[in-house]
């Protein structure tokens, strides 16, 4: 690492980065070939969502949505010279070790919410801890956003911490955005805006911050053109917030883009709303209390007043994409259609199902805890079809979308248990159980 941060050229780190790739190999580490992820990620649109690749399933190892780190980084999408990644943890020393691999140096900004792991840091590297004045909030968002030599920059929006056991063995989803040039000098504040003002809503969330790190970042956003960008961002801001200001963040942005922009299913079959998430959060004395008052409304058109019955737990099933033992740390949430092949809209985020991270409404206004970021996909936008198809049997014209687990959904069987630690020091537990749940509403 430090003969590779002392090379002043990409030629030379491109011979450091070969020799570490090939030590990684002679040490049994299985690394994705530097140079070619470009031709991967033409062939992943229109929604380029990927996977992270499962190190102990092989079987991911040739998909083409399957993700290593050092792929994102790499060479083929061009020469990065600026970084920033905001996230919750992050092994620093690991993160600089994928930068290597993909022989790329940067200089690198890195916000984090819980901790930050190193030993040393290099001239090039800035570290800098989120702070929350609130209590069980926390800085949770995973976003990074790649400045490239040519001034362009690509945003990157993932669930995954930065830190080798998140991207080893557990199933992560990541969104990458196309190349997005710089503007040119003339242009118009208003230029380059994406028909889901994804711009606007990348400039005004990262302003919140108020951290004078960003600045430069504030300034690279405004002067990108984002009109390739089909995606809508979604995410959530510690505060309370009152009136048409509610509607940037949390739950509220998500109801007010599928309010404007998405084909609602009818309330004459029931398409239920299916919330896959790594960890639940307190959710009120009942159901009806948050889940029913605010989350599902936000999701759905009909009346929640006939709704009966509790939540339906089910469990990770994702035999399809190979990752049925890789513990899904990924948060998504959806409507599936009764006959389970199509879908009205998806969202990929870090935000787990916790009032925390989507919005509560309280005394003094619309509440949030946390920092989150996610994205949403909507038909109209992206396929110009009023749903996404998840299986091959409908239109061939319209790309089959990536639902990250099977269809139908598990449910626990009876003999099935809670997984907490204590059974990894014990051979008399049987059947292992991943942490993540499945909600059907």
């Amino acid at each position: 690492m430090n003969i590779f941060q002392a090379c002043n050229s990409q030629k030379s780190r491109k011979k450091v980065s070969e020799k570490a790739v090939k030590m990684m190999r002679k040490l049994g580490h299985t690394i994705a070939q530097p140079g070619e992820f470009a031709i991967k990620y033409d062939y992943s649109a229109p929604y380029h969502l990927f996977l992270t690749r499962i190190e102990n399933s092989k079987e991911t190892y040739k998909q083409e949505f399957s993700i290593t780190f050092p792929e994102i980084l790499d060479c083929s999408l061009g020469e990065i010279v600026y970084s920033l990644h905001l996230n919750f943890t992050v092994d620093v020393e690991w993160l600089c070790w994928q930068y290597l691999l993909a022989g790329q140096c940067t200089n690198m900004t890195i916000l984090y919410g819980d901790k930050a792991y190193y030993q040393k840091l290099f001239n090039n590297v800035t570290v800098i801890k989120v702070n929350i004045e609130i209590e069980f909030a926390c800085h949770h968002t995973k976003i990074m956003i790649l400045q490239y030599k040519d001034d362009g920059i690509r945003v990157i929006v993932s669930t995954a911490n930065l830190r080798s056991t998140d991207w080893e063995n557990v199933t992560q989803g990541l969104w990458i955005s196309p190349h997005l040039p710089r503007l040119p000098e003339s242009a118009n504040p208003s230029d380059g805006e994406s028909p889901t003002g994804f711009k606007k809503d990348l400039k005004r969330y990262l302003s919140r911050y108020k951290q004078p790190a960003l600045t430069q970042w504030i300034w690279a956003v405004q002067k990108a053109d984002f009109s390739k960008v089909n995606v809508f961002l979604i995410a959530s801001v510690p505060g309370i917030y009152q009136n048409n200001v509610a509607n940037f963040w949390g739950y509220k942005k998500l109801a007010h883009v599928l309010s404007r922009h998405v084909t609602l299913p009818s309330d004459v079959f029931p398409w239920p709303i299916v919330a896959q998430s790594s960890s639940i959060g307190k959710l009120g004395s009942s159901f009806e209390s948050w889940l029913l008052k605010d989350i599902i409304p936000c999701m759905s058109k009909e009346s929640t007043k006939g709704t009966k019955g509790q939540p339906e737990f089910n469990q990770w099933k994702a035999k399809r994409t190979e990752r049925d033992r890789a513990m899904p740390h990924i948060k998504s949430y959806t409507r599936i259609s009764p006959d389970l092949k199509s879908i009205p809209w998806f969202v990929l985020t870090s935000a787990n199902l916790s009032k925390a991270a989507w919005g509560s409404i309280k005394r003094h206004g619309y509440s949030i805890g946390n920092y989150e970021a996610g994205i949403i996909f909507v038909p109209k936008l992206i396929t110009k079809t009023t749903t996404f198809s998840i299986v091959n049997e409908n239109d061939p014209a319209v790309p089959v979308f990536p639902i990250p687990y099977d269809l139908p959904l598990s449910q626990y069987e009876w003999n099935d248990g809670p997984f907490v630690i204590e059974f990894c020091n014990s051979l008399r537990w049987t059947k292992w159980l991943s942490s993540t749940e499945t909600v059907i509403f």
